[in-house]
C-alpha cells in the first residue's frame, strides 16, 4: 500500500507517517484496538479558548456515511454532533474521541445519536420519548442541555413532553420535518404551526442558518431552537445525504483547552481513507447481510 502513496508524488514526511499508521493498522486485531490506540497520539499546543460548535445533519442511514460524519465533524471543529435517522447501523462504527447516546427510532430508518467530544463531560438524561436523546454537557465556559430530534411523518409526538427539559442554555435541533414560511420554507405547514406555537411559548428562538436543508425542494425541515443569545448557524454545501450538515455557532460559549488536543493531518487523513475504503466497503457489506 505504501509504494501508492510514493507513486502518488507526496513528500517523505508524509509517506512516513502513512507508513506508521499502516504498521498499526495491520497490527491490532480490532478496530477499537487501533482507535484506542490513536486517541493516547496527542500533540501540544498552547492553550486558548474554542468556541462552541455543534453540527446536525440528517445522515438517512449511519452506516453508508460514517466516514463523511467524521470529516464534517472534524473540519467543522465541531464538539458535539446530533444526527438523525440514522437507521440501525449506529453501532458499526465509532467516531474516534467522541462518546455517543443514542435512541432507537419508531421505523428501521429512524433514530438519533448525539455525540460529545472526550474533552467534555456528557451525562444523558433518560427520556421515554421516541426519536428523542437529551444530554447536559459540562466542561464548557457554560454548561449546556443538547435535545436531539428526529421527527418522521409516521410518528405522532406531544411537544409538551419537552417542557420539563428546557433548562437555561437549551438547544434543541435535528429534523422536524415541517415547514414555516419565516423559517426559510416557500409556505407553513401544519405540524410547523405547532411547533411556531410551542417555541413561542417556550420562549425559544429559531436559529436561521443561511439556506434551506433539504436538497429536493426548497423546504427548510432541520430546524434548531435555543435560548442561548447569539447563537447563529450556517449551511454546509457538502454530503450525500438529501439534507445539508449545519453548524450552530456560539462565540460565548466554548472551551479552554488544557494544551493537549487530538491532531488532525487531513492530508494523511484522507489518504488512509482512500487506502483503506476497500475494508469500509466490505464492513458495509457485512454488517447489511448481519441486519
Amino acid at each position: 500500500m505504501i509504494q501508492k502513496v510514493i507513486d502518488w508524488g507526496f513528500k517523505p514526511n508524509i509517506v512516513k507517517c502513512i507508513s506508521k499508521i499502516l504498521d498499526d493498522w495491520f497490527s491490532n486485531s480490532t478496530l477499537n484496538g487501533i482507535l484506542m490506540n490513536w486517541e493516547k497520539s496527542n500533540k501540544i499546543v498552547k492553550p486558548h479558548m474554542t468556541p462552541l460548535n455543534v453540527l446536525a445533519y440528517n445522515t438517512q442511514g449511519w452506516g453508508s456515511r460514517a466516514t463523511e460524519v467524521i470529516e464534517f465533524i472534524f473540519n467543522s471543529d465541531s464538539s458535539i454532533g446530533v444526527f438523525s435517522e440514522v437507521g440501525e447501523l449506529w453501532k458499526k462504527f465509532t467516531i474516534p474521541h467522541f462518546n455517543t447516546f443514542h435512541k432507537k427510532g419508531t421505523n428501521e430508518k429512524g433514530g438519533v445519536l448525539v455525540a460529545v467530544g472526550k474533552h467534555l463531560k456528557a451525562t444523558r438524561i433518560e427520556v421515554d420519548i421516541d426519536n428523542t436523546v437529551i444530554v447536559d454537557v459540562e466542561g464548557l465556559s457554560e454548561q449546556l442541555r443538547i435535545i436531539g430530534i428526529y421527527w418522521p411523518h409516521c410518528q405522532n409526538r406531544n411537544l409538551d413532553e419537552l417542557d420539563v427539559h428546557i433548562t437555561e442554555n437549551t438547544i434543541i435541533t435535528g429534523d422536524f420535518n415541517a415547514s414555516v414560511q419565516e423559517w426559510q420554507s416557500p409556505k407553513t405547514d401544519i405540524r410547523g404551526q405547532r411547533i411556531k406555537n410551542w417555541i413561542e411559548k417556550k420562549k425559544l428562538h429559531y436559529i436561521p442558518s443561511t439556506c434551506n436543508s433539504s436538497k429536493r425542494s426548497d423546504r427548510n425541515i432541520d430546524l434548531t431552537f435555543t435560548n442561548i443569545p447569539d447563537t447563529n448557524a450556517e449551511t454546509l454545501k457538502m454530503g450525500t445525504s438529501d439534507h445539508w450538515p449545519i453548524v450552530i455557532k456560539n462565540e460565548h460559549i466554548g472551551f479552554v483547552t488544557d494544551g493537549s488536543v487530538p491532531a488532525i493531518n487531513w492530508t494523511v487523513y484522507q489518504i488512509v481513507l482512500t487506502l483503506l475504503q476497500d475494508y469500509w466497503t466490505k464492513e458495509l457489506e457485512r454488517a447489511n447481510v448481519e441486519d
